[in-house]
């Protein structure tokens, strides 16, 4: 039997072209399927990273706050104690530098008594009456007194030793010149004691008075925080 088709059944067959074009368009894309389900993983999983970069971004935020806020609490309680310390620092130096003038501070204002004094009794002779009078007022015992004077102040005491006699009550009084007692100042003598009434006495008592005004002030002051 012959290989070869007869002529009448060749004719009966239609032979078309191939065409290449038409073929590729019908043909499924393999790798376009395989991109589309490929796009949608991958921006799910953006997505996913991107939330966990914001929470980590957030949690960092908060972290930090939360650090910084510790951080200045720190700084802030370690300068307070460095400033308490300062402070108690200072205080202790007032009080030395308060002991170490207190002496010069008396001393000062006893030298400022001084030349007052000094300078109402050569403005004014009469100083030493009121000095008398003052002196004769701390005595217990008026009935024998001797009063002790510079001798610059004998003359205007004796010219009222009579009415101050009367006024204070004085049963007998003597004035004695003593050129060891300052001008402005006198000492009295009685039954029962002495008065000193002599200008150093007197400076003597400012000082003392300012030194304890001054131990006073300082204790005050000592218990200021």
């Amino acid at each position: 039997m012959s290989n070869l088709l007869k002529r009448e059944e060749h004719e009966g067959l239609k032979i078309e072209s191939f065409r290449v074009r038409e073929f590729e368009a019908h043909r499924v894309n393999p790798t376009k399927k395989s991109e589309e389900p490929s796009d949608g993983i991958g921006g799910k999983i953006e997505d996913h990273l991107s939330k966990i970069e914001m929470e980590a971004y957030e949690k960092g935020f908060q972290q930090g706050q939360k650090d910084g806020l510790v951080m200045g609490k720190k700084r802030l309680e370690e300068t307070a104690r460095r400033l308490e310390a300062l402070i108690k620092s200072l205080s202790q130096l007032k009080k030395e530098v308060y002991r170490n003038s207190e002496r010069e501070l008396v001393e000062l204002a006893t030298e400022i008594a001084r030349k007052i004094l000094l300078k109402e009794l050569e403005l004014d002779d009469t100083a030493i009456l009121r000095t008398v009078r003052r002196a004769i007022s701390f005595l217990n015992d008026r009935s024998n007194v001797r009063i002790r004077l510079n001798p610059s102040d004998m003359n205007k005491v004796a010219e009222v030793l009579s009415e101050i006699r009367a006024d204070k009550k004085i049963e007998d009084v003597e004035l004695v010149e003593d050129s060891a007692v300052e001008r402005g100042g006198c000492i009295l003598e009685s039954g029962f004691g002495l008065v000193n009434a002599t200008i150093e006495d007197q400076l003597s008592a400012i000082s003392e008075e300012l030194e304890e005004e001054l131990k006073s002030g300082g204790q005050d002051n000592a218990t200021v925080p």
